[in-house]
């Protein structure tokens, strides 16, 4: 099994990438089984792959700082 990934951010699309499933190992599954079986594999996929960074850069003023000011 092939499935395909398609990672868009804002509406762009980022990555495209393929995970690939042994056959032998979802042959058994039922469907909605193996819908979890690929979302297992999609997320692990996301957890490897997506990494997202912040800071705060501006933080809002406080009225008790101005009184210092």
């Amino acid at each position: 099994m092939k499935i395909r990934i398609d990672l868009s951010v804002g509406g762009e699309n980022i990555k495209e990438a393929f995970l690939q499933i042994e056959d032998r190992k979802v042959d058994h599954l039922t469907e909605e089984e193996l819908l979890q079986a690929v979302e297992i594999n999609i997320r692990s996929w996301a957890d490897r792959e997506i990494g997202i960074s912040w800071e705060i850069v501006e933080f809002p003023a406080r009225p008790e700082d101005e009184e210092e000011g």
